[in-house]
């Protein structure tokens, strides 16, 4: 009888451990958030609206129920960060600073891949002697603050040799430092390519370009998922990052580069101005989607920066907060690694 229970018992776990696993449930609807601009109807001009506009991830979901929705957040960062919290959103793509205070109170994100880089421009009236940052000493300048740009200008100032107590910043949106540069209550403002139709109406004149500054120049920020559906959805969260890599991938290729800014153009900004900011950049590095060392290198300044400006309270784990894996994996499996490859802390490739 002894040996018939434990032959039982034995068939039984043999029988359990051969039967294949339970196929994971698809999610019904995955919500992704982007930074929109209000200039037109809000879209994105980065990475998730390529993948969006292309479908690269949505054809990883062909054959099966899961939707996609898609939402650009005219509110930029902060207003993310609040529909992470509110749990409205699964993935994000968003620049670092504000998704760096997110972390630090406490959402639940985890960086999946590189978002890519954000031009930053410098714009000053045109009645005023102001060609290059240097020149800014003494003088009002227009940001939005606790955002990639509010980063870009303070590393700009740094780099000129000031500090944020040798000029006077002024904390306003997009649309608000448009009206307040045409009325002279500012005499510089830092943004991104909305700034660039101000220097053809003759309300302003472009002084700096962040692309000309070197591979450090850019803003930078990630693509991220909650860990409740990573951990949920692993198979998803690897679909979804396959068909991000995959836009990347269609961006670096040139002749697609037009397409590209046809694309962008939805958010309202003309495609000559969208041509004119990517002027003399490669999107394929601009926009290369892995967390290799460059990366890491400026998250920690990130880090370093939000805690500078009393933006967060807590240090954020960085090696903890990064999952290489679903990018590693995509890029590996669509054989893309000569594409991107390793770069060093300063952005030199690495042999």
């Amino acid at each position: 009888m002894r040996r018939l229970i434990s032959s039982l018992i034995l068939a039984a776990t043999v029988a359990v451990t051969a039967a294949p696993s339970r196929a994971e449930d698809a999610p019904q609807t995955i919500r992704f958030g982007d930074v929109g601009f209000g200039f037109g109807t809000p879209f994105g001009v980065g990475l998730l609206a390529i993948a969006d506009a292309k479908g690269f991830i949505a054809e990883e979901f062909d054959g099966t129920p899961t939707k996609l929705q898609f939402t650009y957040f005219t509110g930029t960062g902060p207003a993310i960060n609040e529909a992470l919290s509110n749990k409205q959103l699964d993935f994000a793509s968003y620049g670092a600073v504000p998704n760096i205070i997110g972390k630090a109170n406490g959402l639940d994100t985890v960086i999946l891949a590189s978002y890519g880089g954000t031009t930053v421009f410098g714009a000053a009236r045109p009645d005023l002697t102001i060609k290059s940052v240097s020149d800014l000493k003494g003088r009002k300048v227009a940001i939005q603050k606790a955002t990639i740009i509010h980063w870009a200008f303070i590393s700009a100032l740094k780099n000129a040799g000031l500090s944020e107590k040798d000029v006077t910043i002024v904390d306003l949106k997009n649309a608000d430092q448009l009206a307040a540069l045409a009325a002279k209550s500012v005499d510089a403002a830092f943004g991104a390519d909305f700034l660039l139709p101000l220097e053809e109406k003759g309300v302003a004149k472009v002084f700096y370009k962040s692309s000309e500054q070197g591979a450090a120049g850019d803003g930078f920020g990630a693509f991220l998922t909650t860990d409740t559906f990573r951990k949920a959805y692993p198979e998803a969260t690897q679909k979804v990052v396959n068909g991000f890599v995959k836009a990347a991938q269609w961006l670096a290729d040139e002749k697609n580069r037009e397409e590209a800014y046809q694309i962008w153009s939805r958010a309202g900004t003309p495609i000559e101005v969208i041509r004119k900011a990517n002027a003399g950049s490669q999107l394929r590095d601009k926009y290369n989607p892995r967390l290799d060392a460059f990366f890491t290198a400026r998250y920690r300044s990130g880090i370093a920066f939000d805690a500078e400006q009393k933006l967060i309270r807590r240090d954020v784990d960085l090696d903890a907060w990064v999952d290489r894996s679903y990018v590693e994996n995509a890029v590996s499996s669509l054989k893309l690694r000569a594409l991107w490859p390793d770069r060093g802390a300063n952005g030199t490739l690495q042999n």
